[in-house]
């Protein structure tokens, strides 16, 4: 019985070229297409790289909510408790804000990131198995070796993240099921592996690419080695890895600056930025319009979303951000006409955000960059895992260099032991808000879901409390792979 999720396609388009219209994206099914001519030549084989990235960036579904990897950014947020819906007229992204949509097989949220990310494994698949034969220098086909080996490791974190149980060091080998293990070209159903099984060769992948991943790229959509390391370290913290993952982070932070304050008050939506390490340059040929990151997230965007039911921040989260700190800044306790930008009509809600901004007043636009990884993601990851080890001070003086370059007004921080980690962990929520990292945080750390006392709308949240390790945290198997896939097992319903 064929799978029907896990269907491999060549993507055939670079992701700086292609039309807006409805069938910009060349989706032939292997069974009909020679995969060894797509990849006789290296030039050949950089244009179909180029569209597993363009696949990140694609509209799932048919459903403007679900606008690739982005969407679950802000899914993912919306299903932790610090990204707050604004007024009752909202409409999209409500049933993942109250944990019913991917607790449904039937429904799209149990779908689009299935999709999603086996689409990008199965485009990755086939470079990886036809790209050694490629006419072209040696340094050409192990940098694109090394970028599918390192979305494909990638796609499996997030897969394995969303619908397996949490990885837990202290219960080695993870038996707990995770998901299928697609490492060939191939359209036959296979059956869950272990979660043990799926981070070994995560793991695997991603320390292959950083053998292979030598070259400077041209853009900073591509994955280099700096950002292969920085999925290490990422892995290795929800492992509980925590000596990996601070050797990681430290090593894939190097070469890249924090930003300044005018930097970070300035939208967030410019991949030249020098900290961004990873993101996606939205080019004007590009846009996904109403479906776009933007669309969403931003303050200013002319969408229904954005003038009618803005995002802002948990209200207390934001009331112990210091004043002196740049990051309160970007989000607006008490918003007038002169201390926010929205569009045209649009309403202004309590703690609403000022992060995400595009050019223009309103911006008709949604051509803002995304940022998929920043350097100071790595000095948390970094600051956590040596607290974690027990390296106070190690930890505080890496919290110390990101902090002042928030709050000029900040110190080394005296805490210890577990004061030390909330501060860490705090620092976190706010640097990391809306970029996608709170669900899976709570998630990792086996922590529960809290979303009392803040500023969430009773009728659009419905759900404040989830306990940690309950089995809503994990996201349902898609119905149509079940019928599918004979070897697949659902996830207890």
């Amino acid at each position: 019985m064929k799978n029907i999720f896990i269907t491999i396609f060549i993507i055939s388009l670079s992701i700086f070229s292609f039309s807006c219209q409805d069938n910009y994206l060349d989706t032939i099914p292997t069974e009909s297409v020679d995969a060894t001519s797509a990849y006789a030549t290296t030039k050949n084989a950089a244009t179909a790289v180029n569209g597993i990235y363009r696949a990140m960036v694609l509209r799932y579904l048919d459903s403007q909510g679900h606008f690739g990897h982005p969407a679950m950014m802000i899914i993912l947020d919306h299903m932790g408790e610090d990204m707050v819906i604004g007024t009752t007229a909202a409409s999209w992204h409500v049933g993942e804000t109250r944990w019913t949509a991917h607790r449904s097989d039937l429904n799209v949220m149990a779908r689009f990131p299935y999709q999603l990310y086996y689409r990008i494994i199965g485009n990755s698949n086939i470079c990886i198995t036809n790209i050694d034969n490629a006419k072209g220098t040696q340094a050409e086909r192990d940098q694109l070796k090394g970028e599918a080996l390192a979305l494909r490791g990638w796609a499996y974190f997030n897969l394995v993240q969303l619908y397996g149980k949490r990885y837990n060091a202290t219960a080695k080998p993870n038996t707990q099921l995770g998901i299928p293990l697609v490492l060939e070209p191939t359209t036959e159903g296979l059956p869950r592996s272990t979660v043990e099984e799926v981070y070994t060769q995560i793991n695997k992948d991603l320390l292959q690419a950083t053998t292979l991943l030598k070259s400077p790229r041209s853009f900073k959509s591509h994955i280099n080695l700096e950002v292969a390391k920085g999925f290490l370290a990422r892995v290795a913290l929800t492992q509980q890895n925590w000596a990996d993952a601070a050797k990681y982070a430290e090593e894939a932070k190097k070469g890249f600056t924090l930003m300044s304050e005018n930097q970070y008050v300035d939208g967030f939506s410019d991949v030249t930025n020098p900290e961004w390490m990873w993101g996606f340059d939205h080019v004007e040929d590009q846009s996904e319009f109403f479906g776009a990151y933007h669309s969403y997230i931003s303050c200013n965007f002319n969408s229904t979303v954005i003038r009618t039911y803005p995002k802002a921040i948990n209200s207390l989260l934001y009331n112990s951000i210091p004043m002196t700190d740049v990051r309160s800044k970007v989000f607006v306790k008490t918003p007038t006409t002169a201390n926010t930008v929205v569009p045209t009509g649009g309403v202004r809600v309590p703690y609403m955000v000022q992060k995400f901004r595009l050019p223009g007043t309103p911006s008709t636009s949604t051509m803002g960059d995304i940022p998929y990884m920043r350097a100071s993601e790595m000095y948390l990851i970094e600051a956590e895992a040596k607290t974690r080890l027990g390296k106070d001070a190690d930890a505080a003086k890496v919290l110390f260099d990101l902090v002042t370059k928030r709050d000029a007004a900040y110190k080394l921080s005296t805490n210890t032991g577990t004061k030390l980690t909330d501060e860490i962990m705090f620092n976190r929520r706010v640097e990391l808000w809306g970029e996608g990292f709170r669900f899976l945080d709570l998630k990792r750390l086996n922590q529960p879901l809290n979303r009392n006392g803040a500023n969430h709308i009773a009728s659009i949240a419905v759900l404040y409390d989830m306990p940690a390790g309950d089995e809503q945290w994990q996201f349902l198997i898609p119905r149509r792979e079940l019928d599918a896939n004979k070897a697949m097992i659902q996830n207890p319903l």
